[in-house]
């Protein structure tokens, strides 16, 4: 909490990190000291995760200096007894005190000559450095001796600036600090040849010369490591053996003795020994420890949660370990060194097949060629032609599209990528909502139309009910919204819409980044020729506000390729709105990644182990504006965070 709320830059999830563990923290101070009553700035404490998002880091808004500053004035007025003229007195001594602290040593050696002082100055002053290093735990050696062994015809001056600089600034308390000195903390008053003299003779004289490695984790013990399950609370036990969920108090135990298990390998376990552990942990006990949906489906990769654990206690034991906090630094490629964080992408990549399980067949249908699926393909454009779009309702197009799946991902997965306008040329069909949705189905065996259209019923009105249960704790955008919500009585489509631009709110992303709104009566001629429409895809809402729409469009490459006639309700929008992604290898907009993941992992159920489907290095900060380092993870822990508060809130109210 203190790193946190001390920190001069935190990020939105820290933010939402903070928040969780000061509940937790208050929570466990009234259960462990019931007699002693929680204090004011207990109840102040819980609202520092609002303050940050209003005011920013609030250590820039720390008065301590300002109270350490004042206590000298108060002090003076307590002894001097001098009501006369106060603020003279004040001032008058406090300008006696700078004068005092900016004068410098009290014994510094007078100049004789340049470059020349008197030698019982000399004298004097090799005393008192001896005697400094004495009552600084210094061995028989001193500072002054190694410096003179370094550099013999070094000034004086020059040597008093180093001795005290290692001293009160580097920290240097005795012969086993020298050997961390490194030539960067001496370089303002040597030369870099110099420096480096010194730095060698510093390690020789603390008995050992430093590895030329860093101290990195040697991940080889985590085969052979074992949790240490016989140490654990006897209700974990329980839980583990009968397949519940562990206890929050238990499971901070059970941290606790994995690290301290962990460390007997490894003083500092990296991330990836963390991640191996945590692994083993969910893979041996997943009813009790993996992460999981309401519906009990896997979240990511099942143990980002108890990663996350175990790495903030391993950091948290070696805080003051400073030898084994040490790590090598990341070595960029020579293609990060060119590119900088600009992402160019130059072929297919994993990302392309994420949340896929037919991504690229290489099975031709039996008894089919690619002469065969070729004459298919150009009948079907045929049909096309003549009938439009509703021939895909007929039993011989339908066919047809299975028969040519091979072919069709052939086309899309090829590189340089072909335009839309030139999938739609060869594949018609596929720009239909039937042919789209089942394409969609082959290749991620979902059948996105109903599944989005159950979950939008039941867990729209699950996420409307939690932001409604909880006005006072939102924004004026959602309150807004509330407001919008509560003046009349909403159907089925409504709620949907409600609870995608609610989460959007909440996520702080823009409604433009998903819907633009049009007139009510416009058409696909009247919508390209009016508007820019952007190159990533948008749901186009036709009426006067995004909730009293009961018309769709869906564009994309900035071009209108689905209209109303094929969608009949918000829930198949959508569900051609989300599965167009997939279908066409589209990567989600930063500007949207954030609601987008969560349609994905909450609504559709499609939960990778790797990442996200935006590989955005820079994003744009929701908060000041300002380009910004996106942190990718493995889960947004923003969608985490969401999940735990709704699902918190739900235990509360059913009981």
């Amino acid at each position: 909490m203190v790193e946190l709320i001390c920190a001069p830059k935190i990020h939105h999830d820290q933010i939402a990190y903070l928040k969780i563990i000061t509940e937790e923290y208050v929570h466990s101070r009234h259960t462990i000291f019931p007699n002693h009553p929680l204090k004011p700035k207990h109840h102040y404490l819980l609202h520092y995760s609002d303050l940050f998002l209003h005011f920013g880091p609030l250590i820039r808004l720390w008065t301590l200096r300002f109270e350490s500053k004042h206590s000298y004035f108060k002090e003076c007025a307590r002894k001097l007894h001098n009501f006369v003229h106060l603020c003279k007195t004040l001032a008058e001594r406090h300008q006696l005190l700078q004068a005092y602290l900016s004068s410098g040593p009290l014994f510094a050696p007078a100049v004789q000559a340049v470059g020349e002082t008197s030698e019982y100055d000399e004298q004097l002053y090799n005393g008192l450095i001896q005697e400094s290093v004495r009552t600084a735990d210094m061995d028989s050696g001193s500072l002054h001796h190694e410096i003179n062994l370094a550099l013999p015809d070094l000034h004086e001056e020059t040597k008093r600036a180093v001795i005290e600089h290692l001293t009160d600034i580097i920290g240097v308390r005795n012969r086993e600090d020298l050997l961390f000195v490194e030539p960067d903390d001496i370089k303002p008053f040597l030369t870099p040849i110099q420096s480096r003299r010194l730095v060698q003779v510093f390690r020789k004289a603390s008995g050992q010369l430093p590895s030329t490695q860093p101290n990195v984790s040697n991940t080889s013990w985590i085969s052979n490591f074992s949790v240490p399950w016989e140490k654990m609370p006897t209700r974990l036990s329980q839980a583990l053996a009968t397949g519940g969920m562990a206890h929050p108090e238990d499971r901070r135990i059970m941290i606790r003795t994995v690290v301290e298990g962990m460390r007997v390998h490894c003083p500092n376990p990296n991330r990836a020994a963390c991640g191996e552990v945590a692994r083993a942990i969910v893979s041996k006990y997943p009813a009790t420890f993996a992460d999981k949906t309401a519906e009990g489906e896997q979240l990511g990769c099942g143990y980002y949660s108890l990663l996350k654990q175990l790495k903030t206690r391993v950091e948290h034991v070696n805080r003051d370990n400073v030898s084994s906090r040490i790590r090598q630094p990341r070595k960029r490629s020579t293609r990060e060194n060119n590119e900088g964080d600009v992402a160019i992408k130059r072929g297919r990549s994993e990302l392309d097949s994420y949340g896929c399980i037919n991504w690229q067949p290489t099975t031709l249908p039996e008894g089919e060629t690619s002469e065969t699926l070729e004459t298919k393909r150009q009948t079907m454009s045929t049909v096309f032609r003549s009938a439009g779009p509703q021939a895909i309702e007929t039993t011989d197009v339908n066919t047809y599209m299975s028969l040519t799946y091979i072919y069709q991902r052939h086309m899309l997965n090829s590189w340089p990528a072909p335009t839309l306008c030139e999938v739609q040329e060869h594949w018609p069909f596929l720009f239909t909502k039937r042919g789209l949705c089942t394409h969609f189905h082959t290749l991620t065996d979902i059948e996105v139309e109903t599944r989005l259209s159950e979950a939008l019923l039941t867990k729209g009105r699950r996420i409307l009910n939690f932001f409604q249960s909880q006005r006072l704790q939102w924004n004026k955008e959602i309150e807004h919204l509330l407001r919008e919500c509560d003046s009349a009585k909403l159907n089925h489509n409504q709620i949907a819409t409600a609870a995608i631009l609610l989460l959007m709110k909440y996520f702080q992303e823009k409604e433009d980044s998903i819907f633009i709104l049009a007139d009510a009566f416009s058409t696909k001629m009247s919508v390209e020729r009016e508007m820019t429409l952007p190159i990533t895809p948008r749901v186009i809402a036709l009426g006067n506000n995004f909730m009293s729409a009961s018309r769709w469009m869906i564009s994309l490459e900035g071009k209108v390729f689905y209209e109303p006639e094929q969608m009949h309700d918000f829930a198949s929008t959508l569900a051609v709105f989300f599965a167009s992604y997939y279908v066409f290898n589209l990567e989600y907009q930063e500007s949207a990644s954030i609601t987008l993941e969560m349609i994905q992992r909450f609504f559709v159920r499609i939960n990778p182990d790797m990442g996200t489907k935006c590989p955005a290095k820079l994003g744009t900060s929701r908060k000041t504006g300002r380009v910004v380092k996106r942190k990718v993870t493995s889960i947004c822990p923003r969608i985490t965070t969401f999940l735990q508060r709704l699902s918190e809130f739900e235990w509360r109210t059913s009981n």
